[in-house]
């Protein structure tokens, strides 16, 4: 049982605020506001431990798990990118699963204004995001709905529905690194939920971790070192999905279409030509998947 706020997430804004740093030319995402939501500590870690790019926090990070700094960087850019593309495409509502530290909703306030916007994340977590966007905003934004939901415990679609969520519209759902920490049950849960209550023309974007990086066989030492955080974090390592079989996993929890984005894919996407030496994990990928049109 948790009792304190995600440590992963803290993890995730600081990374993300570091790439922030780069130069304009080699920078893969920018999320402006994520100095701003990360914890004191953070933001103090992310200042001291500078010069980019190879300073002892990310240099600690690629020892244990070479690309993985520039998978997050990319896995980060090509959400914002398919929330923007899914926003001008006329999405009616936008549920940011497992929220955590995330900034979208606040980023992409323009564009989101007049859709509904929810935030659904474990209730100790999201007190302390709602506690640091009240300190940043000077209070909650009115058209984001908080919804507290332990995907683990909790039922996804009675909190949505208390929140406001309307189950007939289009809708995007987001689940950023939050799946590998899920057990297989609840991720087909909570993606059967998503594709059984949601518009026509509905998607969800996740990412997960290959299973074979899970059960050893691909080599690296990625895996075991989040899963020593967890005796901080109380956040291991539960569920991954085989290279390959992404795609038919989501069809089975009720999607009519999926695609698949490869490491490779993902780096000949965003790497290739402005980092082409800047490694990618081959331990992660993401999937896109569709709801009926």
């Amino acid at each position: 049982m948790r009792y304190l706020p995600s440590g992963t997430a803290e993890g995730l804004a600081y990374l993300r605020y570091r790439e922030t740093l780069r130069p304009p030319e080699e920078m893969i995402c920018n999320d402006y506001l994520a100095y701003h939501f990360a914890s004191w500590w953070t933001r103090l870690a992310a200042v001291m431990t500078q010069p980019l790019p190879n300073n002892l926090v990310e240099w600690s990070l690629e020892l244990q798990g070479r690309g993985v700094v520039g998978f997050i960087a990319a896995r980060t850019r090509m959400f914002d990118d398919y929330v923007e593309q899914q926003i001008a495409d006329g999405i009616q509502q936008l549920v940011i699963l497992g929220a955590g530290l995330d900034s979208r909703a606040y980023r992409f306030a323009k564009q989101l204004r007049g859709k509904k916007t929810f935030e659904v994340d474990h209730p100790i977590t999201q007190i302390e995001k709602k506690s640091r966007v009240t300190a940043i905003f000077q209070g909650l934004p009115y058209n984001i709905r908080y919804v507290p939901v332990d995907l683990m415990r909790d039922d996804l679609l009675k909190g949505l529905l208390q929140a406001g969520y309307d189950p007939t519209l289009r809708t995007l759902f987001t689940l950023e690194g939050v799946a590998m920490y899920l057990d297989e049950a609840t991720v087909r849960k909570t993606l059967s939920c998503v594709a059984a209550n949601s518009g026509p023309g509905s998607s969800l974007i996740f990412d997960y971790v290959y299973l074979a990086a899970i059960d050893g066989r691909i080599l690296g030492r990625a895996i075991k070192h989040m899963n020593y955080l967890q005796y901080w974090f109380d956040e291991p390592v539960l569920s991954g999905i085989e290279a390959g079989e992404a795609e038919d996993f989501v069809r089975s929890c009720g999607f009519e279409q999926a695609e698949e984005f490869t490491p490779q894919r993902l780096y000949d996407m965003y790497f290739r030509t402005v980092v082409p030496n800047r490694p990618m994990s081959d331990l992660f990928a993401v999937i896109v998947a569709h709801n009926r049109k």
